[in-house]
């Protein structure tokens, strides 16, 4: 992608806005960008030549030959030459890299490459979920009893953010600079994508689910697992194991934003903890082998006394509220 040379030069000369300078920095680091910027220097540096006497500019000589010359050149200068004029000489050999090291040094400042990184982090509560805007772009909905850490302004390489719990993410494209989710220990990397991820730090498996773009997923031993959409992974951080799979309902797995729950076959304590995080509620089992039943169960409805009294109906077991968000579990 090339970027318009007006552009450039407002970034160069200190005149464009913070995005436009982001912008610049970021596509400098391509291989077009180095092409470009190498190109600019040297003709910068013909053009500085071409203002210098004949009689004063470096011989054109390759390799090491050029640096011995270059050095001979220097002192024979100083011997022969006014001050003025070996000035002039000098200046036309390291304005090049003058203009360098200024242009990145501004392009540092404007990304801030070189500042002390700031981060935020928000805590999301039990029974409450939080959408969260990042300075790319990039939307994280965020729920319940979930945390997410994010630097205030993203670096130039690359943009990394770490999260406990679930969140499903909307990432800003941008080839340049990945976008990675740590999962403390394992990583998920991508440049823009939809994707959903829950990994709970007190569940030892870690779900991610793609709906667009790619996924490259890495593990504690850094294995890589790539990712295409409609695919789900499954890896429990105790074995190392990862299972790829494809789900039959991908909206199942990702409509807690809209509030709702989905469960196919799943185990009731797992349903259980579930629920505690979205409803804010507790539950004390008097028979634990009930944890082991299964069910199929999707609802949206807005209470948890709700959604009880329809398991009691498919099942064997009641729910006995016994105070303020606080049921009792057993079998009938």
């Amino acid at each position: 992608m090339k970027i318009d040379e007006s552009v450039i030069d407002k970034v160069l000369d200190n005149k464009a806005a913070p995005e436009e300078a982001r912008r610049v920095a970021g596509w400098f680091v391509t291989e077009e960008g180095r092409k470009y910027l190498s190109g600019r220097l040297d003709r910068e540096m013909e053009e500085l030549a071409e203002e210098v006497p004949e009689d004063v500019r470096p011989p054109s000589i390759r390799g090491m030959k050029m640096k011995q010359r270059f050095m001979s050149e220097i002192k024979r200068e100083r011997e022969r030459r006014p001050a003025g004029r070996k000035w002039m000489w000098v200046a036309a050999v390291l304005l090049p890299f003058v203009f360098l090291s200024v242009s990145l040094l501004f392009l540092a400042n404007r990304t801030g490459i070189f500042s002390e990184t700031e981060y935020a982090e928000i805590n999301v509560p039990y029974g409450e979920q939080i959408r969260v805007v990042l300075q790319d772009g990039s939307i994280v909905h965020l729920n319940s009893d979930s945390r997410l850490r994010y630097p205030r302004q993203f670096g130039l390489f690359n943009r990394t953010v770490e999260l406990w719990g679930e969140g499903y993410f909307n990432v800003a494209r941008d080839e340049n600079r990945p976008f990675k989710v740590d999962l403390q220990g394992v990583e998920v990397r991508v440049t823009g994508t939809r994707f959903n991820v829950k990994a709970y730090a007190a569940e030892p498996n870690i779900w991610i689910t793609l709906d667009e773009g790619g996924i490259l997923f890495r593990d504690h031993n850094a294995k890589e697992y790539r990712l295409v959409p409609g695919e789900s992974a499954e890896y429990n951080r105790h074995s190392g194991k990862c299972l790829i799979s494809r789900p039959d309902n991908m909206e199942q797995i990702s409509a807690w934003r809209s509030n709702s729950l989905n469960f196919y076959l799943t185990p009731l304590n797992e349903i259980l903890k579930v629920m505690e995080r979205h409803y804010d509620v507790h539950f004390m089992v008097k028979d634990s082998t009930v944890l082991k039943n299964r069910f199929t169960l999707s609802t949206g409805k807005v209470n948890a006394s709700d959604v009880l009294y329809d398991l009691e109906t498919v099942s064997n077991i009641c729910f006995t509220e016994v105070g303020d968000g606080l049921f009792e579990v057993n079998s009938k």
